[in-house]
This record gives C-alpha cells, sequence and structure tokens, in this order.
C-alpha cells in the first residue's frame, strides 16, 4: 500500500549524518551505492525517513 504522501517525513544530510553518527563522505559513499535512497533539491540532499528505515534493518540481519 503507497503511504500518503502527507505522512513522509524528509530529512536532510545532516539529519541522516548526526543519526548514524557517520561523516559527509560515508554518507555520500551510501548515496552512491544505493544503499541509502534520496533526491536532491538545489544543492540539497532530501532522504525520505522510510530509505533510512529501511537501510537500518537491513544492517540488522
Amino acid at each position: 500500500m503507497k503511504e500518503n504522501i502527507e505522512n513522509i517525513e524528509i530529512l536532510t544530510r545532516e539529519e541522516v549524518m548526526d543519526f548514524l553518527k557517520i561523516g559527509r563522505s560515508t554518507f555520500y559513499k551510501l548515496v552512491r551505492e544505493g544503499r541509502i535512497k534520496c533526491f536532491r533539491e538545489g544543492n540539497r540532499y532530501k532522504v525520505p525517513a522510510q530509505s533510512l528505515e529501511e537501510y537500518i534493518e537491513g544492517k540488522l540481519r
């Protein structure tokens, strides 16, 4: 079932880095490898919270 657009939380690069306790180069590596899905708006990276949750769940397996 698709999630309603009003319920989607969007995180910034900095919020993801802070949450995962990682640096900028590690963030970019995860994005480049497709392990964290994101999109760009201007020069800013935006990460759906669902993408971050999926990444974490994958690490716990």
